[in-house]
Parts: C-alpha cells; sequence; structure tokens
C-alpha cells in the first residue's frame, strides 16, 4: 500500500459550514457514495440551463472542497462528468475510483473519501 494515502471516513459535522449564496438554486448538501455506478439528480426550478454552476465536496458538511477539473480517476475522484439542462444538474458516480480525493501539499499525502457530501449552486 501507497504510504502517501490516506483514507478517512466521512461524517456529518455538528457545526456545517455556512454558505451565504447569491445563486438561484442551492441544493443543501446531499449525502453521496462511489458504492455503486448512478447519476446523482440536482432538480432546479430554474426554467432555462444554468449558465453558472459551483459544485462542492465535503466530507462532513464543514470542510468543502470545490471541483475543480480536469478529471482525473485515480487522483481527484467524482463525478466523472456534470451536465446541465432546463431540469436539473446531473453529475455521474464511477464505482472504480474515489468519491473524492485532496492532495496536501504540506503532508505530500493524498486523502480519499469514499462516501460524503455534494452540494450544488447554480443560476440562469
Amino acid at each position: 500500500m501507497d504510504t502517501n494515502l490516506a483514507y478517512a471516513e466521512s461524517k456529518k459535522s455538528a457545526q456545517p459550514a455556512a454558505f451565504e449564496s447569491k445563486c438561484e438554486y442551492d441544493s443543501g448538501w446531499q449525502p453521496a457514495d462511489n458504492q455503486t455506478n448512478h447519476n446523482l439528480l440536482f432538480a432546479h426550478k430554474l426554467g432555462v440551463t444554468p449558465s453558472q454552476i459551483s459544485i462542492f465536496f465535503s466530507p462532513d458538511q464543514e470542510t468543502s472542497y470545490p471541483l475543480l477539473w480536469p478529471w482525473s480517476n485515480n487522483t481527484s475522484g467524482n463525478p466523472v462528468s456534470i451536465w446541465a439542462d432546463t431540469k436539473a444538474v446531473t453529475m455521474s458516480v464511477f464505482n472504480g475510483c474515489p468519491l473524492h480525493g485532496n492532495w496536501n501539499g504540506q503532508t505530500a499525502s493524498w486523502t480519499y473519501w469514499s462516501s460524503g457530501f455534494f452540494r450544488v449552486f447554480a443560476s440562469a
């Protein structure tokens, strides 16, 4: 096993992070895992395809990791794809990689999670 990897358990914090969003849609924190291949659907009522989307991952609803591209299955983890239409923002989850991964430059190590929470902000 690689010594630069840390596998962490996810659990909801007693003090979730506060967000002050100016977006028209906020999904709130939604639980997710990578146990199966599936899609996560975040239904919005914008009536149009959102032109601005921000997605965050959190293992505990306290520390937040904004999703940044490009996707890499052996490091950054899920979601594999993100798409939007007039009804929803959809993210595809692949069970062959972590739900999310984080590189810590100070410790020179990766932390991977197999469960946690996603939050989507969107505006027209």
